[in-house]
């Protein structure tokens, strides 16, 4: 088992470097915003600047869903190293808005690459039993990401930042090269003797002959199916996960997490609170990083389902204390005796995000498509994630400053109200079954 562990780690430190991504905007574009910034950024282009990223991850999205199997998994996770390096080189020494917007888009394409490839390696190599604790460790790197650019970057400047920042794709890089390739990517590929010794590797033990006939059966029954979009959607078992994937990224976009994760140290700004914007978005990123981390803990130890509905309820109820305080300042009450709500309902949503939609609709996209359309059903709710969190990241600032930030959370906490019924509804139970089992239940019959 050593070689899983060590792979996840080495997919994690990849995470990690997504993390940076997501966790750059909100320090940096507090200080791009200032009148003494080197780059002087409207508040247009600072939307540009932070949402361009989730283009950029789109692209690196569909490319992926390509090339991962052609080369590979971990090849194709490996691989994503390099944009995110060259894209923090291009804002490190950025003069103008539009570099930084395209240094911006290029580590959205290791994002994209990245994301998508770790949770299908991941989720192909981790035995049953504690698959929903190994993938969603992914998550809890990727807030550990977030959260150092959370603590160091309003500490630094911008190219600063870019710069220490940079040092982590490298050692991603070099962390995975030399583990084993995914045995159901190798067995898919006609290479068999390479998944069977790829699975002795990871199993660390040479009796893996029940695990490698589950996986060949599986194997087998996917390369007797068309492997395109149309199989996708015209089979009800695949059409039923897409639907479910689909869902969770709505919900867990469109509950507000890009907002408060890009915007959290202004958000802070406006309440007019004594401790500083900049201190409270680091609690957030603390509290945040502990409750992933608990929330990977106890993944494999309770339902899906139920893990899901507590986490969108949560949501939807915090969502509603932030939009509370600033409807109340907007009617000018005087809430100067509550001035920590908005912080108090922000650390809720982390704690209640964290809970299940921060990382099981990943853990969920790894495990319900059969390994034929894996690729192109993990690409369209990759696209559909990119795409939510491009509307949200782009629209937010818009609606907070024409409608007010109120506005935008109130339609944060309707969606995550709606969500607790689509989660009772339409969500399937995966806690400790294999993938062959799960395709089994999605489908209705023995496979």
């Amino acid at each position: 088992m050593k070689k899983v562990y060590l792979a996840v780690f080495g997919s994690n430190l990849g995470m990690i470097s997504f993390g940076l991504f997501f966790g750059w905007s909100s320090p940096s574009l507090a200080l791009l915003l200032q009148g003494d910034s080197p780059i002087q950024l409207t508040t247009q282009q600072a939307a540009w600047v932070s949402s361009t990223f989730i283009l950029g991850s789109a692209i690196g999205v569909m490319l992926c869903s390509y090339v991962i199997n052609v080369i590979g998994r971990k090849t194709t996770l490996v691989l994503a190293a390099i944009p995110g390096l060259i894209g923090w080189m291009i804002i490190a020494f950025a003069t103008s808005a539009w570099e930084l917007i395209a240094g911006r888009i290029v580590c959205g394409l290791s994002n994209g690459f990245g994301y998508m490839s770790a949770t299908t390696y991941v989720g192909e190599i981790s035995p049953a039993n504690i698959r929903g604790i190994l993938t969603s460790t992914l998550t809890l790197a990727a807030k550990f990401g977030l959260f150092f650019e959370w603590v160091v970057g309003p500490f630094l400047s911008v190219r600063d930042l870019a710069l220490v920042s940079s040092s982590i794709p490298i050692l991603f890089f070099v962390s995975l090269i030399s583990l084993p390739e995914s045995p159901y990517y190798l067995m898919r590929r006609g290479r068999n003797q390479q998944a069977v010794t790829s699975l002795v590797q990871l199993r660390g033990t040479t009796d893996v002959s029940k695990e490698i006939e589950m996986v060949e059966k599986s194997i087998k029954y996917d390369l007797a199916n068309e492997t395109g979009l149309w199989e996708l959607i015209s089979v009800p078992g695949n059409r039923k996960a897409l639907i479910v994937v689909l869902g969770l990224f709505i919900i867990q976009q469109w509950s507000g997490s890009l907002a408060i994760l890009s915007y959290a140290e202004l958000i802070f700004n406006e309440t007019k609170n004594q401790l500083e914007g900049k201190y409270l978005t680091m609690i957030l990123g603390g509290v945040q990083v502990v409750c992933t981390a608990i929330s990977a803990s106890i993944v494999d130890w309770y339902n899906r389902r139920t893990l899901l509905l507590i986490s969108v309820s949560g949501v939807s109820i915090s969502n509603c204390l932030i939009a509370l305080f600033f409807f109340l300042q907007h009617i000018e009450v005087d809430v100067t005796e509550i001035t920590w709500l908005p912080a108090a309902g922000s650390i809720l949503y982390i704690v209640m995000y964290a809970v299940g939609l921060a990382a099981l609709p990943f853990t969920m996209m790894s495990e319900i498509f059969p390994t034929n359309v894996k690729a192109v059903g993990s690409m369209i709710g990759m696209l559909f994630l990119n795409s939510s969190a491009f509307a949200v990241s782009f629209s937010y600032q818009s609606i907070a400053e024409q409608c007010g930030i109120y506005v935008a959370f109130w339609l944060f906490s309707s969606i995550a109200a709606l969500g607790v019924v689509f989660t009772y509804y339409f969500v399937p139970e995966t806690k400790k079954k294999t993938l062959q089992e799960i395709q089994e239940q999605l489908h209705g019959y023995k496979l």
